[in-house]
């Protein structure tokens, strides 16, 4: 397991919010690696991560050389790279590059949803945004009823740019993520992690969501504990990491081609078609076009710009596609009837970003409101 020393001695400053997607994204691997780290509650705009070019997409990290960094997709890169076993990235590269993937679409695509099944729901946002609010009023002179108010006022008018709508939030809930937990929580009937019997970088992903959010909001967690009882209890395995026996990841190297691709579980190759149904075909053409439209089994659509955050993230995707990309990758996404979505976009990859770096892009904002 990880120590102090190894960060250079000290803990870490968090500063994030304790009902924030990827603040718990962030701690919950924190935990899990035992790394120290003071949390600090903070909304993403002023003192010392300000001062020090923060762009205010929480959270922000203050290592103990007093320095910070931010964006959770590098941040956890760049923490694995200092620390000791376990490792969240598995060595196979097919299950390295299905970490990436998973996380992507945790980050890109259930984030959306996310922010729509708190603020569109009251039951919802009658405790998880409240929560926020008490956060918020921890330094400032609002009172937290106040506070609740002004974080739900700000976040509404960022829905529109996410895709969501009060009338087409219930489409999201029942056509994106329902399935989508549902999945998740067949592949994770016969395994403590999406890998096996540790964590990788997805399975992080998907607690910040769900600690945060899903398992946490009244409305989310009886649809949770429904659809996917497994994922409520990945959640509870990644909230107390200290008790975990360190397993192994599971072994799908043996074979090749196709024959490779049939020793990956079955459930496997339902998480990634059913990314092939809603995530891909969107975030393939809005990070080409600018923007593309996502269509409910109504008929009704919805047309969702592509940010330059996710525009970036999508270039290093594909370059991890490109540097990871075998016979039994391909042959594993063909099965799944997802390949295109990657062999076709090979021309729009950027680079894998050097984990040794501190990370600290300056597209990692909040978003924005709708006006």
């Amino acid at each position: 397991m990880t120590s102090a020393s190894s960060h250079g001695g000290g803990s870490y400053r968090v500063y994030g919010m304790s009902q924030s997607y990827f603040t718990r994204k962030l701690t919950g691997y924190l935990d899990y690696k035992r790394i120290p780290y003071l949390f600090r509650r903070y909304v993403g705009m002023g003192g010392k991560p300000t001062e020090a070019g923060f762009p205010g997409g929480i959270p922000a990290v203050g290592t103990p050389a007093g320095e910070f960094m931010w964006d959770t997709t590098p941040l956890l890169h760049h923490l694995d790279a200092r620390s000791g076993e376990p490792s969240i990235f598995p060595a196979d590269s097919v299950q390295r590059f299905l970490a990436y993937l998973i996380e992507d679409a945790s980050d890109e695509w259930i984030y959306r949803v996310a922010m729509g099944s708190r603020w569109c729901f009251v039951e919802n946002h009658s405790v998880g945004g409240y929560e926020l609010g008490r956060d918020l009023a921890a330094h400032t002179s609002l009172t937290v009823d106040q506070a609740y108010e002004l974080v739900g006022a700000h976040v509404r008018s960022t829905l529109a740019p996410l895709g969501i709508t009060p009338e087409n939030a219930p489409r999201w809930m029942n056509e994106v993520l329902r399935p989508w937990q549902r999945s998740l929580g067949a592949h994770l009937e016969s395994r403590s992690f999406v890998f096996g019997e540790r964590a990788s970088l997805a399975d992080f992903a998907l607690f910040g969501g769900c600690a945060a959010h899903f398992a946490n909001d009244p409305l989310c967690r009886r649809w949770l504990e429904a659809d996917a009882p497994a994922l409520v209890r990945h959640t509870h395995r990644l909230f107390e990491p200290e008790e975990l026996a360190l397993g192994a990841w599971e072994d799908w190297s043996e074979a090749r081609g196709e024959a490779a691709a049939s020793r990956v579980p079955e459930t496997m190759v339902a998480l990634l078609r059913e990314l092939g149904r809603t995530y891909l075909p969107w975030v393939s053409r809005a990070c080409v076009d600018g923007a593309a439209e996502a269509t409910f089994s109504d008929g009704s659509r919805v047309s969702i710009a592509a940010s330059a955050f996710l525009r970036a993230a999508r270039g290093v995707l594909h370059a991890r596609y490109v540097a990871l990309r075998d016979e039994r990758l391909d042959a594993l996404l063909a099965r799944a009837g997802v390949l295109h979505y990657f062999a076709e976009f090979t021309a729009y990859a950027s680079a894998v970003p050097d984990p040794r770096v501190p990370p600290r892009p300056s597209e990692n904002r909040p978003f924005a409101p709708a006006n």
